[in-house]
């Protein structure tokens, strides 16, 4: 998977090269919750979500792994 994943990337990055086009993320930084779900920081990250949302844990939880699926991670 991880060999795939680095072929698409050369080829991405071949085709922005020939095409001379920079990519630019225009996506906003990660806010204080995703930044704990990023530093693998799941229970603070649930926890700031509960207290923030005024939810239960396991409300918090089901956000919080949809958040980690969002973001890529696992």
């Amino acid at each position: 998977m991880t060999q795939e994943i680095g072929l698409v990337h050369r080829k991405v990055d071949f085709l922005l090269r020939h095409l001379n086009v920079q990519f630019q993320d225009v996506r906003p930084p990660p806010n204080d919750i995703e930044q704990l779900i990023i530093a693998s920081d799941r229970i603070g990250a649930m926890r700031l979500y509960q207290q923030r949302f005024n939810v239960g844990m396991a409300d918090a939880k089901r956000a919080i792994e949809e958040m980690a699926a969002k973001l890529g991670l696992p």
